[in-house]
């Protein structure tokens, strides 16, 4: 399905229009429709959009926690249906095909370029949670193949970090997930609070790419939901396609998000700049007008160009100061930079990936530690995130060289 490393937009709320500017400047490859932000009617809407411009639609049915309050699930018959407040557990049985059905049917409306299948998350690999998980999946693949389009099925496999990092875990998890027969695997990967966003801890980054590594050794096709800068590890090691949205928002696969139970406060959205040059973001009130008003330093030095970035560099006023706003800069300017990562490894052979991300991460480090030398610590990233990203490409280097 993917012959070039893709980047696939996540649509979260009103994340539309900027969709179809960014496909209409050839800044994404497609995008991934919400059913937790949109109509049915709206999506189909959006998939016309996004098809006129040659993009690619899936659709993912976040069923992670079928019992959710999102108010848009209500206009879903699947979640209404299957999920609601009395969901609290899942008997596999013949129900699921009934559920299974209508969530082909749906997709095939949306006009979707590859199904994706419904699952609920595994924050355990316990027996009965993985047998549930096959077992549901392989009733969707059947369906699917059965009485579906001919187009490529992929098994959603979203997975809690904390059982990942088990070896004989993680092997277990493989060696059910492939007793199924998908074209690909739509995987997400929840991670504590911590660590989520960015991704650290030797054992956490090494354990998610051992997991994607050993998929594309089973010759799977594999597309990385909800995810950042650290894609440019999944690329380096042969991911095809990868996922994240705008401003924070989905860039981690959180089910928190879904949970009726939790009540989130909002707290004061910072402006921040993307820089993938220090693979990672930057304050704009902070870290770039620190940068700016010391003699002698060049602001390109962090700089990721892109045609929404300009206003920050190009003017004479310290940069907090120019009206650089978090829709239209720096949600855009984010997405683009999340595109030109996926253009950095196309048209290279795997081991001229994994040392595309090498070189990357090398490069980001000895930047972090000349701005670090200059200015002390930043607001973020921690020097840790390099390390850690290093440490695991190199073991998985020798894993697959």
């Amino acid at each position: 399905m993917f012959e070039e490393p893709n980047f696939l937009v996540q649509i979260g709320h009103n994340g539309h229009l900027m969709v179809e500017d960014l496909l209409q400047k050839g800044y994404a490859d497609g995008a991934i429709l919400s059913p937790a932000d949109y109509s049915k009617g709206d999506n189909e809407g959006i998939s016309n959009t996004i098809h006129n411009y040659d993009g690619t639609v899936l659709f993912d049915p976040q069923f992670y926690i079928p019992r959710s309050d999102r108010p848009k699930f209500t206009h879903y018959d699947y979640h209404q249906e299957f999920g609601g407040d009395a969901f609290d557990t899942v008997a596999v049985g013949s129900e699921n095909e009934t559920l299974c059905r209508e969530l082909v049917d749906l997709q095939d409306d949306l006009e979707v370029d590859a199904y994706i299948a419904p699952a609920r998350i595994l924050d355990t690999f316990s027996d009965q949670k993985i047998e549930e998980w096959v077992e549901l999946t392989g009733i969707f693949l059947h369906i699917a193949e059965e009485e579906g389009r001919n187009i490529p099925v992929f098994a959603s496999l979203p997975v809690d970090q904390q059982p990942l990092n088990d070896k004989s875990q993680r092997s277990k998890l493989l060696n059910n997930a492939t007793r199924l027969d998908p074209d690909g695997f739509y995987v997400s990967t929840e991670f504590e609070t911590d660590n989520r966003y960015p991704l650290t801890g030797p054992s956490n980054v090494y354990s998610v790419l051992d997991l994607l590594n050993s998929l594309k050794q089973n010759h799977y096709e594999v597309v990385v939901g909800h995810t950042h800068q650290v894609a440019h590890l999944y690329l380096g090691i042969g991911v095809d396609a990868f996922a994240s949205g705008h401003y924070v928002n989905l860039r981690a696969f959180d089910t928190r998000r879904w949970d009726p139970d939790n009540e989130q406060g909002g707290g004061r959205q910072v402006i921040k700049y993307y820089s993938d040059k220090l693979l990672n973001e930057l304050r704009v009130d902070q870290d770039l007008d620190l940068m700016y008003q010391k003699d002698g330093f060049d602001l390109e030095t962090v700089r990721t160009p892109s045609d929404y970035d300009d206003p920050l560099f190009e003017g004479s006023d310290p940069p907090s100061t120019v009206g650089w706003a978090l829709r239209d800069a720096s949600w855009d300017h984010y997405i683009w930079s999340c595109y030109d990562i996926s253009r950095k490894y196309r048209e290279k052979s795997i081991d001229e990936r994994l040392a595309t991300a090498e070189q990357t991460v090398e490069d980001a480090e000895e930047l972090y530690e000349e701005i670090e030398d200059e200015f002390g610590m930043l607001t973020e990233p921690t020097k840790q995130i390099y390390g850690d990203w290093k440490a695991s490409l190199s073991t998985i280097k020798s894993e697959v060289l």
